[in-house]
């Protein structure tokens, strides 16, 4: 088993947007489907998911500077030392990729770097970029220079291969994914054209200076009892502070639906092969919303320890992003120049700076400067390291600390800073149930199980009045019976031409132990003229083994 599989493919969409149509469907879906399954007779014991192997192979992606910022190509795999929860690891797998040369470096490269040294049974991927516009936390100015770095990126750095993506985050419409990652670069050129700034609700970090301010500026208690006060003026003021920590406590909920729409966006990105790289473009959290103040703010002894359950939420999300195989390059859209003099503890930047790091990413500081900046994205992404290295195959979802070093002094190194343990399906949330079903339905290569693999059979015009496409399976017993002991769920899902969701049909039944040997089932559908793809996936709800059938449906036009 391996923690990053190769070849497998998956359509972004779907464990994206389709998320929410599972949670509709699941709530609302009445059986639909016929079953002719053999009658129950003694319930048997619960059997968890055998699993395949028991060791996974762990690969870390690792770019490695000089001094300067220019990535270094001549490293070998015993220049490189990996610690996993602090014990050193025996690496296995090595390799060194270079897509294209730095554009700034002074001296030549050795010959040898350009070419891309990797194993025949897993090929190099293509690159995975995802634009991503933080509208909640970003000013009109910032997002149209973030606008321009993104069209410049587009324009200049991208290579036919690269695939690329476009999300946003507002405070009013959450995560929206206005095109999947595509090949299609002039498509998400013409997305980004059109993004606008109609979803920014509100400037938390302009509010988290000015509440600051007032809190430094406030008089002293006793002034009231001396009268250099107004009662008038005090009831003014204190109405001022109410409203002004009722705004306050919506930033903060803000900042907690925000690393909790990104903690789920990485979850779901796990499921989408190879490495992903998000270049985001937002001023940042500020940084005192978070985790307080604690030292004197312009020389006035205020502090304030956070909120916890903010602080808890936000670090959850650091390591989901951390686990997700991807890397974040954060590109700071603040005009630094606008806010002179201003307290840092009052912005963004060290937010940013935290999600750059715990993925292996980088912090880039004012947006004005993002040809630079993406100059040095695209040294970046084209030079790096795969090492990998075995891990046992503990199903208790723990979190792993990981720490990568050279040997070499004066190198920076950048790599993500831990990963989850897989755990047990019976230990799995909602949203990490859907996820499991659509990497189930869609994926060759599921990411934690090998399927069962059945025939599905398409039938036209039926004739029993139900619909135009009947589809069906029959199963050999011994091939299914893992799946189907205990209570299982039926669903058929179809796709247009266009990978639209069209029909999605559910069922749940307790299927105890199995007689016979075949166990049939089938479902009628009405479906326009067209061609599409038909899954019928089964699915144990108690273990998460699964089985899946596929197969191709021409309706034509009588």
């Amino acid at each position: 088993m391996r923690s990053q599989p190769a070849h497998r493919k998956i359509n972004f969409p779907f464990s994206f947007c389709f998320l929410g149509m599972l949670a509709f469907f699941f709530s609302s879906a009445r059986p639909c489907l016929s079953l002719d399954a053999p009658s129950p007779e003694a319930k048997q014991e619960q059997a968890q998911l055998h699993h395949e192997v028991k060791v996974t192979l762990k690969l870390i992606q690792v770019y490695v500077t000089d001094r300067k910022g220019n990535p270094v190509l001549d490293l070998t795999k015993d220049d490189f030392l990996v610690y996993d929860e602090g014990q050193k690891q025996t690496l296995t797998e090595f390799e060194r990729h270079v897509l294209t040369l730095p554009s700034e470096k002074k001296e030549k490269a050795p010959a040898e770097v350009e070419e891309t040294i990797a194993p025949p049974p897993r090929g190099l991927m293509p690159r995975k970029f995802l634009l991503f516009f933080d509208f909640a936390f970003n000013n009109a100015i910032g997002i149209e220079k973030a606008r321009k770095a993104a069209l410049h990126f587009i324009d200049t750095q991208l290579q036919p291969p690269d695939e690329v993506g476009l999300i946003s985050y507002s405070a009013m419409k959450s995560l929206t994914l206005h095109e999947p990652l595509t090949t299609d670069h002039k498509l998400v050129r013409k997305a980004v054209k059109r993004i606008g700034i109609e979803q920014i609700a509100g400037r938390a970090e302009d509010f988290e200076e000015e509440y600051w301010r007032y809190r430094a500026q406030v008089n002293p208690t006793d002034a009231r009892s001396s009268g250099s006060v107004f009662h008038g003026d005090l009831q003014l003021e204190n109405l001022k502070r109410q409203v002004d920590e009722t705004r306050r406590q919506e930033a903060k909920t803000q900042v907690f639906n925000f690393a909790t729409k990104m903690a789920e966006l990485a979850r779901a990105l796990r499921y989408v092969p190879g490495h992903k790289y998000i270049i985001l473009l937002s001023s940042g959290v500020p940084h005192s919303l978070v985790y307080g103040v604690q030292t004197p703010y312009h020389k006035i002894g205020i502090h304030e320890w956070g909120e916890s359950w903010l602080q808890e939420r936000y670090e959850a999300m650091l390591k989901e992003l951390s686990a997700a195989n991807c890397t974040i390059y954060a590109l700071d859209t603040q005009d630094l120049s606008l806010v002179s003099g201003s307290d840092e503890r009052m912005r963004g930047e060290s937010i940013l700076q935290k999600m750059s790091s715990a993925t292996g990413g980088k912090y880039f500081g004012n947006i004005n400067h993002y040809e630079r900046h993406i100059e040095k994205i695209q040294n970046l992404t084209s030079c790096y390291y795969v090492l990998g290295y075995y891990v046992d195959d503990s199903w208790d979802g723990r979190y792993h600390k990981i720490k990568v070093e050279v040997n070499r002094p004066g190198l920076k190194v950048y790599a993500q800073k831990g990963y989850f343990n897989p755990k047990l399906f019976s230990d799995y949330d909602d949203l990490e149930k859907m996820l499991h079903l659509v990497d189930l339905a869609l994926s060759e290569e599921p990411l934690w199980q090998v399927p069962v693999r059945f025939p599905l059979e398409v039938r036209l015009n039926p004739g029993d009045g139900r619909g135009n496409l009947y589809l069906a399976a029959r199963v050999p017993v011994e091939e299914i019976r893992e799946v189907l002991e205990g209570k299982a769920e039926f669903i058929a899902v179809i796709f247009d031409e266009k990978d639209n969701i069209v029909i999605l049909k559910r069922n749940e039944k307790e299927t105890y132990s199995l007689t016979g040997e075949t166990f049939s089932f089938g479902g009628s559908f009405s479906l326009s003229p067209g061609t599409y793809k038909c899954r019928f996936v089964i699915r144990n709800l108690e273990t998460g083994r699964g089985a899946v059938g596929s197969a191709t449906a021409i309706i034509p036009d009588q």
